[in-house]
């Protein structure tokens, strides 16, 4: 047991480094919620999280770095917590619920992280990082797709190609959580995803069920 005199506990210099990084990028996401992804700036960052400028460029490279690296960042936590859900699913028809409501209650629980995700996916897509993009989607769109296959083949969903189930699936969901997050619940925005929960599970698993 360590006394009252202890000093207290030293980070390594890897552990300083990712520290710093998440802060920098923890003041990117701070940025874009109050003005949108045109807010991420170098100054901007810099002024909320106390980084120099030496430091940001050297973790990012510049302010379309930073952008990229918060993307990518949400983009796979979403990716594993969708997952996740739908790894511990039993069935076929309870893994196409989990899909829809495990990404519905990830964009509730994370509203600024996701419409980041909506408002930055274009300019990572005109970016250096192109390929690392397509590189992303194409792997959890295969995913899916070897997911689905199973079930194709043993009927217990449609027999069409297994590359549109995540379309049917997904499709739904995803424009009604970027319909809500381009809006403002207090002007009469529309109601939280929440409210059609069900509604949307129940309606990607009768666009493919057999």
């Amino acid at each position: 047991m360590a006394s009252r005199n202890s000093p207290p506990p030293v980070s390594s210099p890897a552990e300083a480094t990712a520290d710093r990084r998440q802060d920098i990028l923890n003041a990117a996401l701070a940025c874009a919620a109050e003005g949108g992804v045109d807010a991420v700036t170098i100054d901007g960052v810099r002024a909320r999280c106390g980084a120099s400028v030496g430091s940001i460029y050297h973790h990012f490279g510049n302010r379309d770095g930073i952008v990229a690296a918060l993307f990518f960042d949400i983009f796979h936590d979403q990716s594993r917590s969708v997952q996740a859900q739908l790894d511990a699913a039993q069935g076929v028809e309870a893994g196409v619920h989990a899909l829809v409501t495990g990404y519905l209650d990830w964009v509730v629980a994370q509203p600024e992280r996701a419409r980041f995700l909506f408002q930055s996916r274009g300019a990572v897509a005109a970016g250096p990082r192109t390929p690392d993009l397509a590189d992303a989607a194409h792997r959890r769109n295969q995913a899916l797709v070897a997911w689905f296959e199973p079930h194709r083949r043993t009927g217990a969903v449609r027999d069409l190609p297994c590359e549109l189930m995540p379309s049917l699936v997904m499709g739904p969901v995803q424009s009604y959580c970027r319909a809500w997050l381009s809006g403002n619940a207090a002007q009469g925005g529309l109601p939280s995803p929440t409210t059609y929960r069900a509604e949307l599970a129940d309606a990607a698993w009768r666009s493919v069920k057999a």
